[in-house]
Order: structure tokens, then C-alpha cells, then sequence
């Protein structure tokens, strides 16, 4: 029987998680869903709560597409060349001063989520 898609939105990693997370707890996933869980264990660094933040901030000060802010979430890189490799696809064209910026962002975020974990 064909399923009928309700709603379709990005999601970072992060809330993909937390999302299979409790529909685990409330009934057995699927072997695909228990596939992605346990993907998403292995590369979410940070809680779903952050992740949305995150992206919310990229997009709304940084006029960042939704899809490219959620992989920059996800993926969190730690060198401006490293940011730069994906700000070049965007349709803007972002300043030295935003891009040094916008990886302070990731980077100070990652280093929070780390401190919180070793406590």
C-alpha cells in the first residue's frame, strides 16, 4: 500500500533525530527509519533545538537560503575555506567579515554543545 506524504520540509540532522527518537519510544520503526536513527546518532553533533536555532539565525541574518543553512548546521565546517567551498553555491555573494562571522557562529555553537556533553 502506497503512503500518502502529509508534509515535506527540510530538517537538519539533528531534528530528523529527535523526530525518530519519539516515534521510537511510542511504536517500532521501520528498517529505513532505524537505518537513518542510527545515521543520525553517528553525525548530529548538536541537539535539535540548537540546530533549528542555528539555521533560524543563518537565514534570517545572513539572508541564507533555508537548504544551504541547514547543511551548514549539519555539517559544521571549521575553516573559512571550508565555508567558502559551500557559500559558493549560494546566489549571493557573502562579504570576508560575514563569512568570518557566520563560522564564529558554527564554531562557538559546536564548542558549547562539546563543553555541555563533558560536564
Amino acid at each position: 500500500m502506497a503512503k500518502e506524504i502529509i508534509e515535506s520540509k527540510p530538517l537538519t540532522l539533528a531534528e530528523v533525530k529527535s523526530t525518530l527518537t519519539k516515534r521510537g519510544k511510542k511504536a517500532e520503526l521501520s528498517y529505513i527509519q532505524r537505518v537513518t536513527l542510527d545515521h543520525t546518532v553517528k553525525f548530529s553533533s548538536l541537539p535539535a533545538r540548537t540546530a533549528k536555532s542555528l539555521v533560524t539565525k543563518l537565514t534570517k541574518k545572513y539572508e541564507m537560503e533555508q537548504p544551504l543553512a541547514i547543511q551548514l548546521v549539519d555539517i559544521a565546517p571549521t575553516t573559512a575555506d571550508e565555508l567558502a567551498s559551500f557559500l559558493a553555491r549560494a546566489p549571493r555573494t557573502y562579504t570576508p567579515d560575514e563569512v568570518s562571522d557566520i563560522l564564529e557562529l558554527l564554531v562557538s555553537s559546536m564548542k558549547k554543545e562539546a563543553a555541555k556533553k563533558k560536564k
